[in-house]
C-alpha cells in the first residue's frame, strides 16, 4: 500500500475511534514490536505492523501492547489461547467439514485428527473482545470473531474491520467474498 494511502486509512480510523470514545496512544516502537513478539511468540503481520506502529487503542476490551506487566502478559496470552481451548473444549460437538478429506469412522481418531489441523492453523491475534486477526503468509487477512465454535468473518481486513466494529460500515455477508482462512474459516457444524 502507498504510503499517502495508509496515512489516509490510519487517520480515517483514529477518527472513528476517537468518535467512540476510544483512547489511543503512539503507536508501538521496533522495539516494542520485537518485545512482544518474544512474550507471545508470533509474527506480526505487516497490516497489523502498519496500524499498531502508528495508532495504539488502548480502551476497554482492547489489548494494551505496550504494557508488559506480568498481569496484562497473563491475560494476553489467555486470551491468545482462548479460540484453540473453544475449539477443544467443543471438540464432540463438531461436524465433519468436507474439506478435510474423508472423515475416520472413529470418534477418538476423529477427535485427533481435528487437534493436529488445529495445531496447524494459522495463529491468531487478539484485537478487541473476541475478534482475531489471522496471522497467514503475511498477506491481508480477514478479521474473525471467535466465540468456541461460533465463527464469523467480522471484517474484509484490518482498516475493513475497524470501520464495521466503529463506524457505519455494514458487514458483508457474503462468506465467499472473504479470504479463506485454513481451519478458521471451516464449517464446524
Amino acid at each position: 500500500m502507498k504510503q499517502n494511502d495508509l496515512k489516509m486509512k490510519i487517520d480515517k480510523i483514529k477518527k472513528l475511534l476517537l468518535k467512540n470514545n476510544i483512547q489511543i496512544e503512539q503507536g508501538l516502537s521496533d522495539e516494542e514490536v520485537r518485545k512482544n513478539e518474544k512474550i507471545y511468540n508470533v509474527k506480526f503481520p505487516q497490516q497489523w505492523l502498519e496500524f499498531y506502529q502508528n495508532i495504539l487503542p488502548v480502551s476497554e476490551r482492547f489489548y494494551n501492547w505496550r504494557d508488559f506487566s506480568v498481569e496484562n502478559i497473563a491475560a494476553i496470552k489467555e486470551r491468545l489461547a482462548s479460540p484453540y481451548n473453544g475449539i477443544l473444549e467443543s471438540i464432540d460437538e463438531i461436524v465433519w467439514d468436507i474439506s478435510w478429506g474423508l472423515e475416520p469412522a472413529r470418534v477418538e481418531e476423529k477427535n485427533k485428527k481435528i487437534r493436529k489441523m488445529l495445531e496447524s492453523a494459522p495463529p491468531l491475534i487478539p484485537l478487541y473482545g473476541h475478534r482475531f486477526l489471522p496471522i497467514f503468509e503475511n498477506k491481508e487477512m480477514p478479521v474473525l470473531s471467535i466465540v468456541d465454535l461460533d465463527i464469523i468473518y467480522y471484517g474484509m481486513d484490518l482498516y475493513d474491520y475497524f470501520e464495521v466494529e466503529f463506524g457505519h460500515k455494514r458487514l458483508v455477508s457474503d462468506s465467499k467474498k472473504y479470504k479463506e482462512v485454513p481451519f478458521w474459516t471451516s464449517n464446524f457444524y
